[in-house]
């Protein structure tokens, strides 16, 4: 779940700057269309809107030879507490995706 960055009025990605400002948002502006707007960097949730989230490290595999599987790297998923409570307290033995179990 990458979180994509586009203009608020023209929605394009491509031509956007960014600037910190002293409350912790970011101040963009983009150069297409001259509007500029903030947007507050953490993350939230797309059903409640919250920002009591919990990061949920996702592996990325891929096929390396054959039908091996070999982890590429890990990417942070965020999850609500309010709303994803559930999938929040699912506790994995080890760093493998359930789909690579037994797969040696």
């Amino acid at each position: 779940m990458a979180t994509e960055i586009v203009c608020s009025e023209c929605g394009t990605d491509d031509h956007l700057r960014g600037t910190p400002t002293a409350d912790g948002l970011i101040e963009l502006f983009c150069s297409a269309c001259g509007v500029t707007f903030t947007r507050d960097p953490r993350p939230s949730c797309a059903k409640c809107g919250g920002f009591d989230m919990e990061a949920m490290p996702q592996v990325v595999v891929e096929k390396s030879r054959g039908s091996q599987m070999s982890i590429q790297g890990v990417h942070r998923e965020f999850a609500c507490r309010v709303c994803d409570a559930d999938q929040i307290g699912i506790k994995r033995d080890g760093h493998l995706p359930e789909r690579l179990r037994g797969s040696q």
